[in-house]
């Protein structure tokens, strides 16, 4: 029987990753499509290499906050009782996910699986939920898009300037691509705040950078400057565009799959023990499946809400989608590093927003921002309520 329970739980997983991918895509290639920097076709696959790597290489960090910081599941007596909680969180946001993807609304999916674990709590008595770390968690979402959009507004006016010079441009770009290389790198190793684990930190992310630079030195001064047909500004603009999609499908992957590999992992754990240890490690098995589900996801539907963020909140050129992809990555990077399930989406709706402040309020579509925000305020309440109606049908079970 145990098994079943474990199939089941695989399938609701892969089922959250599936629509993590095919919702989440646009966080990363939204901007790139919506610029006219790449074909959907292309981007969605440089979406779905990325999100897989920065998945499996830092998946771990946050997953263990899903997975045991928001229910104290190791005081739970019945291992069953965690099994079923984690497929009905699953199950919810799922369901969620999907209903927000068909209607072309960028979701939370972090917003969607904390509280469909929150859900659970609930069902249970609500006495084992951490509210203090939930409350940290929602207090996050409220800051992240003013924050983004903060970051974007400074980056905007400062890339801006840069930009218009084609004598500088190429340093900018160069600067740019080790700026994203090396905070990408850095924020993701960085564990403790020793200075031996610093200092090596520092040394693997500044090697990181110089190699990013020296291929992007090659490829500017081998290739762009060769091709005279070419608009060497709009080219170096795009290329710079395409690797913070690319930082930005990375950071996705790292944060987002530990709203499917958590509490998989979960289940993996109650069902192999027969109870909830106090340390539990990510199964590297629950990363690599949640993994390709959102590979898989982002491929096959991942269409689907590009258009809402690309096109729909302001309209985007090559240097603002680039300033919006920085300015989300930066932030999400930084709030993925403190363990914290930060919304990717919430991010990005902040710095195309912010992009589109910098230029006047009449270049934001507020109604569609609107429509946006008023979906994640009812995400968590509502997806909470169907986790915890799904956990009692699964106790009747």
């Amino acid at each position: 029987m145990e098994y079943l329970w474990l199939i089941l739980a695989g399938i609701a997983a892969f089922f959250v990753a599936w629509n993590n991918g095919s919702n989440n895509a646009a966080n990363a290639i939204g901007t790139v499509v919506g610029a006219g920097a790449l074909s959907l076709r292309r981007a969605l696959i440089v979406a779905a290499v990325f999100d897989f790597l920065g998945a499996i290489i830092f998946g771990q960090f946050v997953s263990r906050t899903i997975m045991k910081g928001i229910v104290s599941i190791e005081l739970i007596s019945s291992y069953m009782t965690v099994v079923k909680g984690m497929i009905a969180a699953l199950l919810a946001t799922g369901i969620w996910v999907l209903i927000s993807s068909w209607l072309r609304i960028p979701m939370s999916i972090s917003e969607g699986i904390v509280g469909g674990v929150v859900g659970f709590g609930l069902a249970i008595g609500g006495s084992l939920i951490r509210w203090g770390t939930v409350a940290i968690i929602v207090t996050a979402w409220v800051v992240l898009p003013a924050f983004s959009a903060l970051v974007a507004l400074a980056l905007y006016f400062v890339y801006e300037r840069m930009f218009k010079s084609v004598k500088l441009l190429p340093y900018v770009v160069i600067s740019s691509m080790f700026i994203m290389v090396f905070s990408t790198i850095f924020l993701l190793m960085v564990k403790t705040m020793k200075l031996k684990d610093i200092l090596y930190v520092l040394t693997v992310s500044v090697g990181a950078g110089i190699v990013s630079v020296l291929f992007m030195a090659a490829y500017i001064y081998g290739y762009v400057r060769r091709k005279v047909s070419i608009d060497e500004r709009r080219e170096l603009i795009r290329l710079l565009l395409i690797v913070a999609a690319a930082a930005m499908a990375f950071s996705h992957g790292a944060n987002d799959v530990a709203n499917s590999a958590g509490p998989l992992s979960a289940v993996i754990a109650a069902a192999s023990y027969g109870y909830i240890p106090r340390v539990v490690e990510i199964s590297f098995t629950a990363l690599a499946f949640a993994a390709l589900g959102i590979a898989i996801g982002i491929v096959s539907w991942g269409h689907r809400v590009v258009e809402t963020i690309g096109e729909k909140i302001t309209t985007l050129t090559y240097s603002s989608a680039f300033t919006a992809q920085l300015a989300a990555s930066l932030s999400v990077l930084i709030l993925t590093r403190l363990g914290l399930p930060v919304s990717t989406t919430i991010a990005i709706v902040g710095s195309v927003a912010g992009v589109g402040l910098a230029k006047g309020i009449r270049a934001v579509n507020l109604k569609v921002l609107g429509r946006i925000f008023s979906a994640w305020f009812v995400a968590f309440p509502a997806v909470a309520a169907m986790a915890a109606m799904i956990y009692y049908l699964l106790t009747l079970i």
